[in-house]
């Protein structure tokens, strides 16, 4: 997954997951980073694409300042790390 974890577009990151669900055979896996604070929107999302999802662990992403609205030089988002197994 790419940052910034579509935050700008909302839900930019959910189509990468949807189009991953299509690429990965059944029982596969899809690891994605998603921000932390999406965490029950992608859980429910999930459920309903039939897919299992869960946190591997919650860590902080040091986002360097890389377009003109960025107003600071760096910044810490707190992602998730996650694993989607599409079910069989």
């Amino acid at each position: 997954m790419n940052p910034p974890f579509g935050t700008k577009t909302v839900g930019a990151d959910f189509g990468f997951l949807k189009v991953g669900t299509k690429l990965v055979r059944p029982g596969g896996h899809i690891y994605s980073l998603h921000k932390t604070s999406t965490r029950d929107f992608f859980l429910k999302k999930a459920r309903n694409m039939g897919i299992q999802g869960q946190v591997l662990a919650q860590v902080y992403f040091d986002l360097p300042k890389s377009y003109k609205f960025h107003k600071q030089k760096t910044k810490d988002v707190e992602v998730d790390f996650w694993e989607f197994t599409k079910s069989l």
